[in-house]
């Protein structure tokens, strides 16, 4: 190992206690306070989010000390910028979960390597990046800390003002890239660092120099998928496990009007059909069982989605996939048809809403009657289902919510969320934000049909009412860990029923009551039974 250029660091999940307290400052009737009280559950008096419960539980049993979490699916971003940096000559390793590989971090810290990368795909704040610089800091002193992705192209959306200054140094890198693909900047630094150049000459990087963050030339990446595949052949079977992601598609080909990620990605680019046969052959070399499509439009274009899924017929790997899934993109039975016979076993429907008239102010092309027939077709292969709902979107009332939870009973997708709109002040709905009545921003909010705090009441509403679907948690959980407990052991018709006594149990606790506590008690005993029952394989990670 000696000689690192880069190791890179994939997620930090942050500290679950903070955010407990940050949710109840919120207040109860916030959005913030809505979501938490449904994606945790109390063990030893000590409120957890789901997973871990489900990790104590089972530790009890085994008497190990296994973390389930679905960052053991290692995380594709590390992964991809790893390969990127590998392929251009640099030695390079990647971390999955800070939180759960601080020994194995450690140890590639006391290589001294020449930089280390922080990605920040999922932050919405730099709360998460802040102890992993520290803890850079105190075992490689040395190295150069480099932060990107969508924490930083969103900062310094308005330009590096004086907050942003403030923020960078507050984060504690020594530099930042600016730019939505990012890995061309990642590369070029880091041998800019080993060969003793100047950094200023690097494209999108911000740099201390001149007693301020100031910013190098800015140059738009467009970084090829197939030139830019993953080697899959440098990372081992211990480090990768059952379940892993993979990505064919760059950007989305919609334009939602809540979502601002295409202007921020660019125009739609795709991976041939030849380079996802060359990553899954790899994948399954490696002893993949599961993959997990991380495109935010998997089944399109509609053409080379049935052209992957073909080729997956024709390659025979033994390979279980998962993805992002558009209803109104599959026209055809021959689509579904072909997706089952692949090998999909569950699809995240990005649903949004059961209202025809919200379905339109989202701008997401799509119908009613094709969400209805895509879940039917779904549905009738055994597909799993996770519809995602919004609740509280620019005209949204208590009839349109009425006609999701109409949605969900009738259709009955096999798992479901639901959560309060989180107002981004940069997506497309903001041009209309004066003749919509819209002000503030992310969980705090009002519009001309509802406000925020009204938006949470609605949601907890819809989990009494929705009874043809099971609530899925979010903090740590998500449809995503259903591919993670598949690698481990655990499929749907197992973990099924143990969710909805986890459901039980957050109503009764939330509603409160005379017989409450003794029916609390009996539905965690069955809870606690029906997790120790599982035959779970053990985890990489440990408390």
């Amino acid at each position: 190992m000696a000689g690192l250029d880069c190791v890179v660091i994939g997620y930090n999940e942050g500290n679950f206690d903070d955010y407990r307290v940050m949710s109840e400052r919120a207040g109860p009737s916030s959005p913030e306070y809505q979501i938490f009280r449904k994606e945790h559950l109390v063990v030893d008096g000590r409120p957890m989010p789901w997973m871990d419960a489900f990790s104590t539980l089972r530790n009890r049993v085994t008497g190990r000390q296994d973390r389930y979490h679905v960052g053991e699916v290692f995380n594709l971003a590390a992964l991809y910028l790893t390969s990127f940096l590998r392929r251009r000559g640099l030695s390079a390793e990647p971390v999955s979960l800070y939180s759960g590989e601080r020994d194995r971090l450690a140890d590639l810290l006391a290589e001294r390597p020449m930089v280390v990368a922080v990605t920040t795909t999922f932050y919405v704040n730099i709360l998460p990046v802040v102890p992993i610089v520290e803890f850079i800091r105190e075992h490689s002193p040395e190295s150069h800390i480099v932060i990107g992705g969508p924490l930083v192209d969103n900062l310094c959306l308005n330009g590096i003002t004086d907050t942003v200054q403030d923020l960078f140094d507050a984060m504690g890198a020594d530099s930042y890239v600016q730019e939505s693909q990012g890995e061309s900047a990642l590369a070029k630094l880091t041998l800019a660092l080993r060969e003793g150049q100047d950094i200023s000459a690097v494209d999108n990087v911000i740099h201390f120099t001149d007693g301020a963050w100031r910013l190098t030339r800015r140059r738009p990446e467009n970084n090829d998928l197939d030139d830019g595949s993953i080697d899959w052949s440098g990372f081992s079977p211990d480090l990768i496990g059952a379940t892993a992601q993979l990505r064919t598609a760059r950007s989305c080909a919609f334009k939602c009007s809540f979502c601002d990620y295409p202007s921020r990605a660019g125009a739609l680019a795709a991976a041939s059909v030849e380079t996802v046969r060359k990553e899954l052959r790899a994948m399954a070399e490696l002893g993949v069982k599961n993959v997990v499509f991380v495109d935010d439009t998997f089944n399109v274009p509609p053409k080379r989605f049935k052209d992957i899924c073909r080729m997956m017929i024709e390659e025979d790997l033994g390979l279980r996939w998962y993805s992002y899934f558009r209803c109104s993109n599959a026209r055809d039975e021959e689509a579904f048809d072909l997706a089952a016979e692949s090998g999909c076993s569950g699809v995240f429907l990005g649903i949004e809403s059961g209202d025809t008239e919200i379905l339109a102010n989202m701008h997401k092309l799509a119908q009613d009657s094709q969400y209805r027939v895509g879940l039917e077709r779904l549905n009738e292969r055994d597909i799993t289902t996770f519809a995602s709902i919004i609740v509280g979107f620019p005209g949204e009332n208590a009839r349109t919510v009425s006609n999701t939870v109409d949605f969900l009973n009738e259709t009955k997708p096999t798992f479901w969320r639901a959560q309060a709109w989180w107002a981004n002040p940069r997506s497309p709905v903001y041009k209309n934000q004066e003749v919509l009545g819209i002000k503030g921003e992310g969980y705090s909010w009002s519009h001309a049909t509802m406000t925020s705090s009204e938006a949470a009441g609605l949601t907890d509403s819809m989990f009494d009412r929705v009874t043809g679907s099971t609530w899925l948690p979010l903090y740590d959980f998500d449809f995503w860990s259903l591919p993670y407990l598949a690698g481990k052991g655990v499929g749907v018709e197992e973990l099924t029923p143990i969710l909805r006594l986890s459901e039980q149990i957050m109503r009764v606790r939330d509603t409160g009551g005379p017989q409450s506590a003794s029916q609390l008690r009996a539905l965690e005993g069955r809870f606690a039974a029906a997790i120790g029952a599982l035959d779970a394989k053990p985890t990489r990670f440990r408390f």
